[in-house]
């Protein structure tokens, strides 16, 4: 279509210089000439440069898909499901019946509910994610972060101070994922019951009751082997 556009522009132009009162000699053919080469780089430059749409498509930035990343190791007001080697660290993820969509609405629900405590800064439907400040001892000075897995039909999270360096929270963190848990009302903690306050060692560790024996639960493993596609394994 601009190739065509640009072939009939430049047909007119021709015929234009071409169509004017003539002058004699020489002079008739430099003008004519002048026009023409003039013309002709005009259009030469506009079929080089790149139209506004195609400038926008070859800049087009593609956003990563939303996740969950663990809490800091040496971080002291902060609990996710992704710290599953730092058991102070660590809550198990939730598992759902519902729909994936279902899951997501319910979290959804329990965070737009309470909006004294809970800001929402950002939804992304259809990775299914929020994330909220939180208000504690001032407001926005904690942050939670949901994603709803549903190929896993698995739900992880994150609560976290958003600046490190305050009074401890007394487990303010942990209770609060606990509680939208309970109010979500469709959630289970994955492992069957295993609680994020039964990591004494001794005899829950015996019965398989911590981290990696609440994974092995949930998948029917023996080892351990094949949770990296809902949690990123963090380095040793």
């Amino acid at each position: 279509m601009m190739m065509r556009l640009l072939v009939a522009f430049l047909s007119l132009s021709l015929s234009s210089a071409f169509s004017v009162q003539p002058k004699t000699g020489s002079e008739a053919v430099s003008t004519r000439a002048d026009f023409v080469s003039k013309t002709c780089g005009a259009i030469l430059s506009s079929m080089l440069m790149p139209t506004s749409a195609l400038a926008d498509e070859e800049t087009e930035v593609i956003k990563p898909s939303p996740s969950i990343k663990a809490c800091d190791r040496d971080a002291k007001n902060c609990v996710s499901s992704a710290n599953i080697k730092q058991i102070d660290l660590y809550s198990p993820p939730w598992t759902f019946e519902v729909s994936p969509d279902e899951a997501f609405a319910r979290i959804k629900g329990v965070l737009k509910s309470d909006d004294y405590h809970y800001a929402i800064k950002e939804i992304d439907d259809e990775a299914r994610y929020i994330r909220a400040y939180v208000l504690r001892r001032e407001a926005d000075q904690d942050e939670v972060e949901f994603l709803v897995k549903g190929d896993d039909k698995v739900v992880v999270f994150k609560s976290s101070e958003r600046k490190e360096g305050g009074l401890p929270d007394l487990g303010v963190n942990r209770k609060r994922i606990d509680d939208v848990r309970k109010r979500g009302a469709v959630f289970e903690l994955m492992g069957g019951g295993a609680t994020a306050d039964s990591y004494d060692g001794g005899g829950a560790a015996a019965r398989g009751n911590n981290a990696f024996g609440q994974l092995k639960a949930f998948y029917g493993l023996q080892k351990g082997e094949g949770f990296q596609s809902v949690f990123e394994e963090e380095d040793e």
